[in-house]
């Protein structure tokens, strides 16, 4: 099992409500992600977020990711879930089985980060091929 350590851009957040029942609130958010690091690759990011409350916020979602890993190259997928709540954001990350394309074909792990706002998020992500 290999380490990937980094930092992660999180680019043209559009997030809308698509149901609203105070205090209650849900959204989609897409956003551009950007891997730096150990992983250097970009792509789409698709998330469900629901606020049962102005200050917590539940999400999941998908990483479409095209880039290299440990020198590879090729798209895989890491499905999130977090909470976000007192500025803060937790999330984990698993790879999606089957996802691995080109030389990262066959790649499986999970990782995680922490971020808070409008400052540097740094995830680690445990991987390995086969």
């Amino acid at each position: 099992m290999s380490t990937a350590k980094g930092t992660i851009e999180h680019n043209n957040w559009d997030e809308k409500p698509y149901h609203e029942a105070a205090p209650q609130k849900s959204t989609e958010a897409r956003i551009d992600i950007v891997l730096h690091g150990d992983i250097e690759a970009k792509g789409p990011g698709r998330y469900l977020m629901q606020y049962p409350t102005a200050e917590t916020c539940h999400y999941a979602g998908y990483l479409v990711l095209e880039g290299t890993l440990g020198g590879r190259h090729g798209q895989f997928i890491i499905y999130e879930v977090g909470t976000w709540t007192n500025g803060e954001a937790a999330s984990r990350w698993q790879v999606v089985d089957g996802s691995g394309t080109g030389d990262l074909k066959g790649l499986s792990g999970s990782g995680s980060y922490q971020a808070q706002h409008d400052k540097t998020v740094r995830y680690t992500l445990d991987w390995r091929l086969g």
